[in-house]
């Protein structure tokens, strides 16, 4: 998920392209509104871990970015369901 968001080098309509599928519906209106060229990361750093949530329909994790870790919540409405960005947003302090 993070590495499709990293990617500031790209045309608005390329990278929300990308972003598309992993993001939940509410979420990809609201990305349709982000240029690209203003996200500071360009790669993930390392693994992601769980910060929280239940584990079965909501989850927190952390994504190490060469810009800082970012807060990426997804979120499912079933069990059966993929998981779907609903939030990516930097961590405070970075």
């Amino acid at each position: 998920m993070m590495k499709a968001f990293c990617q500031p080098t790209l045309d608005r309509e390329t990278w929300i392209d990308g972003l598309y599928p992993i993001l939940s519906q509410s979420a990809a209106i609201a990305y349709e509104t982000v240029n690209p060229a203003r996200v500071p990361c360009t790669n993930v750093t390392g693994d992601a871990r769980v910060r929280d949530g239940d584990g079965t329909f909501t989850v927190r994790v952390i994504v190490p970015t060469n810009a800082g870790d970012y807060s990426v919540y997804v979120h499912r409405p079933e069990v059966a369901d993929p998981w779907l960005v609903e939030q990516i947003t930097p961590m405070a302090g970075n």
